[in-house]
């Protein structure tokens, strides 16, 4: 018989069935011209689309209640798509679920970080590559960025689902996969006493985009 993993652990997993996301369940946001909700798909989706306008931002944040354990690792998982590559776009998890912001930005080689505690992928179309990076803050100090290695599964594709899962130990140490491939580690990523939440953000850089979640999933132990 197959072995339960999650048993006495908070999970949440939301597969956007329906017309509508669960308003207790998460804080969104979408900049003038643009739209966070759910999209008519037939395997459900939450669509984040802005109108191009450079700076917009478009966002989806979990609850902020989730933390590193000693009993086990905190999982955070996403599967995006995005339509056009002229974005940015931060998919991990932050200290901050009120903030019209993207937690982590990379511009250029040089990272922008409004969250003071994050981790997580970073794609930026001002990159020369479509290369997704791993980045991070802690206690508003930026760590390095990394980008994942190099693999097919280390690029993105336009209008192509992946699948990014951060996990994340005790110490706030971190494992990166991509479509179920680990792709890089980093040490002491997030103060590891701070409730953090998953996000899903968009950064508009002069082309209209759409960033597709197809589902999100958390997995923490009860503590």
């Amino acid at each position: 018989m197959p072995i339960d993993t999650t048993f006495g652990h908070v999970t949440h997993f939301d597969d956007f069935l329906g017309d509508s996301f669960n308003s207790f369940l998460y804080t969104v946001n979408a900049d003038t011209g643009g739209t966070t909700e759910i999209a008519e798909d037939s395997n459900g989706i939450l669509r984040l689309a802005n109108d191009g306008t450079n700076g917009d931002i478009n966002n989806v944040f979990t609850a902020e209640l989730w933390k590193p354990s000693a009993s086990g690792p905190l999982i955070f998982e996403a599967r995006v798509r995005a339509s056009s590559l002229s974005t940015g776009i931060f998919v991990g998890l932050t200290d901050d679920n009120d903030a019209d912001e993207v937690p982590i930005d990379l511009d250029t080689g040089t990272l922008t970080t409004t969250a003071s505690d994050a981790v997580g992928f970073v794609l930026d179309s001002q990159e020369t590559a479509a290369t997704w990076f791993m980045c991070s803050v802690k206690a508003n100090t930026d760590g390095a960025q990394t980008a994942a290695t190099a693999g097919p599964n280390a690029l993105a594709v336009a209008s192509t689902y992946q699948t990014l899962k951060v996990v994340l130990n005790a110490d706030g140490d971190a494992l990166f996969f991509i479509n179920g491939k680990q792709v890089g580690s980093r040490e002491a990523c997030v103060t590891t006493s701070v409730a953090l939440c998953g996000a899903v953000a968009q950064l508009a850089s002069g082309t209209a985009s759409n960033v597709d979640v197809d589902y999100i999933y958390l997995c923490a132990p009860r503590v």
